[in-house]
């Protein structure tokens, strides 16, 4: 299960400049690895994939076990039912 979370400021707004670093990075994950040259002789393009490892860090969340199971029961809580 992968666990996303939107930072926000302290005043509780989404901190939007996060969200353009986000974003910048989506596209360069989605389409680095199109480029208008052609890379030297002997190199690797992996742009794509190192921009996929910079969105991954950037917006992926490890919660803590406390975490995972408040999450949990609110889950479970929200649904009526356990699903989780």
């Amino acid at each position: 299960m992968g666990y996303f979370q939107h930072r926000t400021r302290a005043n509780g707004t989404l901190d939007r400049k996060r969200c353009t670093e986000v974003m910048a990075a989506a596209g360069e994950a989605a389409f680095g690895h199109l480029s208008f040259a052609e890379p030297p002789l002997g190199v690797v393009g992996t742009e794509d994939k190192f921009a996929q490892r910079r969105l991954d860090h950037l917006t992926r969340w490890k919660p803590t076990r406390a975490e995972v199971l408040k999450l949990r029961e609110l889950v479970n809580r929200k649904a009526g039912r356990e699903i989780l």
